[in-house]
């Protein structure tokens, strides 16, 4: 199988010179869900999973691949035994849900990735849920596009455009249905051999609907409109890398009830580059943007040249990954102490054998 067509590259062939020896061969996670692999190789498409040392050695789960990752493995008895992970390009990822401060990789060497928002009438679309996707997205190392879906149901869509052009400089936006065909022909052309593209957004807004309107003909299982709240219903329960027809690839992922953040206040810099050029003339270079003297923000907010509904979401983002990282410092000296613990005792089995 020509690995070239999954996206294998002159990056991803250097990394993984890194680590070549006998027996290892380069392949690519297509399916995961709950660290159950499917990875596609040059002599086909195998059951994977990691190798002992690999999960004595991983630390945090992101650690572990996931959709779109490369990796070394060894073939078993049908098995490709996933004994590395090759270096990542790019990756897209959340603080995982509940209190414990980890990362989720959702996919990985990702080089697009459509944020998807529906204007059916629902929760799906909000000022601060493009913000904060598009935080991700641009931290992400991939190239963001936002998608506004569902445009046959929004009588007033272009006005979300405007909207949207406002929050996300720069990006590509784009109209899309798959009732009345609008905006479809235009994400086709995004999709080019090799090149690996994802979709990601709130349940519901349709995104499998969309792949299987890119691709032509039904591939992912889609559901219909819930009457109580007009949201889309939840359909995708896995993450997979499709290929499709003219050679591109598309990763499709479940919907997400929420996206906190992960990162540090740099992370804030693209999706807010409004606010961080105004601060450029600040009076102190460590402006809090609240009360100093000589504040520029404030100035800026003041005269009506800074919305105050974006000004106090990138505070309350600022706040929410400057805690976070207070806490990914504590929890990172405890997991080392456990891996080195944990690691100790392997090498102890090791040597009993």
């Amino acid at each position: 199988m020509n690995l070239d067509k999954w996206g294998w590259n002159r990056y991803f062939k250097e990394k993984f010179a890194l680590n070549v020896y006998e027996g290892i061969v380069p392949g690519r996670i297509i399916k995961e869900s709950k660290h159950i692999y499917q990875v596609v190789t040059e002599t086909g498409s195998y059951k994977g999973q990691v190798s002992g040392h690999f999960m004595y050695t991983a630390v945090n789960s992101s650690d572990y691949p996931t959709v779109g990752d490369w990796v070394a493995v060894e073939i078993k008895d049908d098995t490709a035994v996933i004994n590395k992970l090759i270096e990542r390009r790019s990756s897209f990822s959340r603080k995982q849900a509940g209190i414990e401060a980890s990362e989720q990789i959702i996919a990985a060497n990702v080089d697009m990735i459509f944020l998807v928002f529906s204007l059916e009438g629902g929760r799906n679309y909000s000022s601060g849920a493009v913000e904060r996707f598009l935080t991700r997205a641009w931290d992400s190392g991939a190239t963001p596009v936002i998608i506004l879906n569902k445009s046959d149901l929004c009588s007033d869509s272009e006005d979300f455009v405007y909207q949207t052009e406002a929050l996300a400089p720069g990006v590509y936006i784009h109209l899309t249905s798959t009732v009345t065909g609008e905006g479809i022909e235009e994400l086709k052309n995004y999709i080019r051999p090799g090149m690996t593209l994802m979709f990601t957004g709130f349940s519901g807004v349709g995104k499998s609907t969309l792949i299987n309107a890119l691709y032509g003909e039904e591939l992912m299982r889609t559901g219909g409109i819930r009457e109580s709240d007009q949201k889309g219903k939840h359909t995708t329960t896995h993450k997979e890398l499709l290929l499709m027809k003219n050679g591109g690839l598309l990763i499709d992922t479940p919907g997400l009830k929420e996206l906190q953040l992960w990162g540090s206040e740099d992370s804030l810099g693209d999706s807010f580059e409004d606010i961080r050029s105004i601060s450029e003339d600040c009076r102190f270079t460590d402006c809090s943007h609240s009360g100093e003297p000589g504040c520029a923000v404030q100035q800026a907010l003041a005269d009506g040249e800074l919305d105050y509904r974006r000004y106090q979401n990138y505070l309350d983002m600022k706040k929410e990954l400057k805690y976070l990282d207070s806490k990914v410092s504590a929890k990172a000296n405890l997991d080392k102490k456990a891996k080195g613990k944990q690691l100790a005792k392997y090498i102890k089995q090791i040597k009993k054998r």
